[in-house]
């Protein structure tokens, strides 16, 4: 599908949420900084003090945080969505946009400032901006002398997810409703999310139980897919009426890796809609000149989509802001598979 195909990104501009693991959304208030009130709209589900159990142990909260960082695309995007903007958050991009671009309206540095979460992440900058709570990554969960230093600043939540990876979008905005004292709200976001992705079988019928695949290139000669029940995209899919294309799924069933495929792994991708990227325009174009990749069934049906590494890291981090961008951007794919 190439005419359907979005800009890749600049070289160079390698967009950080695909290394670590649409506009505002419509009903939300505009999130406001350092005005939290304890008891607003928490709806009865706002008491303090609360513990939070994750990956790096147990952080108690003795009463709503007004200044947030939040170094995850997740945490970012569920404190967004229940009203608070962040001090700091994760950078998006080593080039613009800073922030991801779902979230321009609402992010503006310096107001929020753009971390590094990739890199070495400054204790120093952090503590100069007198955080109430932080809200950690990968390598603040998986690094103890950090978490131990960002813990003296302000009590620090590790990612969610078992086996240090992270939780659900539903279980991260849960999470970060009982930090702030807003679990009511947390529910209702978590609602709006699951309705926007099972309408998509209603806005489509003939999408219902068709089955679908990711490919990421990572280097050359072998891409990223996955059928894992663990796999947040495959979870989003799933939600959306989608199921893990059958090749995908044998190789899982058999004990294969499906994580990385080689060229000649590529009969497994025999899904019904395939949704494609890569770092460059330059790694495309060399996958999409392979004959093997000419034979795959969606690329000879018209139902699969090159997405730029944006998107494609979006898909990844499947939030609830994201959700309606995702959707937008895979409208021309899914419109095709549904209409057969």
């Amino acid at each position: 599908m190439r005419g359907a195909r979005t800009a890749a990104l600049a070289v160079g501009a390698v967009v950080l949420a695909l290394t670590a693991a649409c506009g505002a959304s419509g009903g939300s208030a505009a999130p406001s900084q350092a005005t939290t009130d304890p008891s607003a709209g928490a709806g009865g589900a706002g008491a303090f003090p609360v513990t939070i159990h994750h990956a790096a142990g147990d952080t108690r909260i003795d009463k709503a945080p007004a200044r947030v960082v939040a170094l995850s695309t997740g945490w970012v995007d569920a404190t967004l969505e229940l009203g608070v903007v962040p001090v700091a958050a994760n950078r998006w991009s080593t080039t613009e946009p800073v922030f991801a671009p779902w979230n321009k309206d609402l992010l503006k540095a310096p107001e929020t400032a753009p971390i590094n979460t990739v890199a070495d992440i400054s204790v120093e900058e952090i503590a100069k901006l007198r955080p109430d709570v932080i809200f950690g990554s990968y390598q603040v969960t998986t690094n103890k002398n950090l978490y131990a230093a960002l813990s003296r600043i302000a009590p620090t939540i590790g990612i969610i997810g078992e086996n240090n990876q992270d939780g659900s979008w539903q279980e991260i905005l849960r999470t970060v409703g009982k930090v702030l004292g807003k679990s009511a709200e947390a529910e209702a976001a978590v609602s709006k999310g699951e309705a926007q992705l099972t309408g998509i079988t209603t806005t489509y019928p003939a999408l219902k139980g068709k089955t679908v695949e990711y490919v990421v290139l990572r280097q050359p000669g072998t891409v990223q897919a996955g059928a894992k029940a663990t796999d947040h995209l495959v979870r989003f899919f799933q939600a959306m009426g989608l199921e893990p294309a059958p090749g995908l799924v044998k190789l899982e069933e058999k004990g294969g890796e499906t994580g990385f495929l080689s060229y000649e792994q590529l009969d497994a991708l025999d899904g019904d809609l395939m949704f494609v990227g890569g770092f460059s325009d330059e790694e495309m174009a060399t996958f999409e000149k392979s004959e093997l990749f000419k034979k795959i069934p969606t690329v000879r049906d018209g139902t699969y989509l090159v997405l730029d590494a944006e998107k494609i890291g979006a898909m990844r981090t499947p939030t609830v802001r994201n959700i309606p961008y995702l959707i937008e951007a895979m409208k021309p794919a899914l419109e095709k598979a549904g209409s057969k």
